[in-house]
């Protein structure tokens, strides 16, 4: 698939295991890593590290990785998905040390869940990891019905408009929907708000570690307008999620779906 335009470009743990988990660009490691051990794992372009856990309650999985050369590292929670949970990234770079990231997470709730160690731009990098977990059940959130691309609300070329709204106060931090292809043309999906600051983005099927196309470009000035215009092709499936510039704000919007048919 090609783009065309883009304006604006989850009780106890008892061990933390790698698997395989596979995205278009770059194929995931399998190690196990049992909680409160260091081990040393290495990552790559071509074999991404991505651990993953069962989590059986709400908690805070706290992790810790550290570079054993100058490779410059970043770590990345997400859910079975893949998308990225908040505040679920770490770049720091503590200490000035490009190899040094670690961050404590809130699990919102029992399932599956990844951490993925990877590197800066591109390369392959040796380093040490560990990880503790504090099951913590006051911290539970009830999933999100739209919160995820496996729960997300379906369009379509007749829906002109929808309403809806997110609200991280509540968990709800973003919307999901998937707009499946039944033929080739044009697709253009907008957001409007009257207030807030929303973000509009685009995801491949099956790779929701990182947007396909952005945007965030405040549309005639007004911090709630987005939109992308992208090519598609029959029988392609395109994920798109509204969020907020600001994680934790409340802000009712309208999603405008537009298509032209080759």
């Amino acid at each position: 698939m090609q783009h065309l335009r883009t304006w604006g470009l989850s009780a106890t743990l008892s061990s933390l295991l790698l698997t395989t988990w596979l995205v278009p660009s770059a194929k995931a490691q399998a190690q196990a890593l049992e909680l409160g051990r260091v081990i040393n794992a290495s990552t790559s372009d071509e074999n991404v590290a991505a651990l993953t856990f069962q989590a059986k309650s709400a908690g805070v999985l706290t992790v810790v990785a550290r570079a054993t050369g100058e490779s410059d590292l970043i770590l990345v929670v997400t859910d079975a998905d893949g998308q990225q949970l908040p505040d679920g990234r770490s770049d720091q770079d503590i200490g000035g040390n490009n190899g040094a990231e670690q961050l404590a997470i809130t699990i919102p709730r029992a399932g599956t869940y990844f951490v993925r160690v990877e590197t800066f731009l591109s390369g392959s990098a040796d380093f040490r990891i560990g990880a503790s977990w504090l099951a913590f059940a006051d911290l539970e959130v009830a999933a999100d019905p739209d919160g995820s691309p496996s729960t997300a609300i379906p369009i379509g070329v007749e829906q002109q408009t929808i309403k809806e709204s997110i609200n991280g106060a509540s968990g709800d931090y973003w919307d999901w929907f998937v707009f499946g292809a039944d033929e080739a043309g044009t697709l253009t999906v907008a957001t409007r708000a009257d207030e807030g600051d929303l973000v509009l983005e685009v995801f491949r099927e099956g790779d929701f570690s990182e947007a396909w196309e952005r945007s965030d470009q405040d549309l005639q000035g007004i911090n709630g307008n987005e939109a992308l215009t992208l090519i598609v092709t029959a029988g392609q499936k395109l994920y798109f999620k509204v969020s907020s510039f600001s994680e934790g704000a409340s802000v009712p919007y309208s999603l405008q779906i537009g298509f032209m048919p080759d």
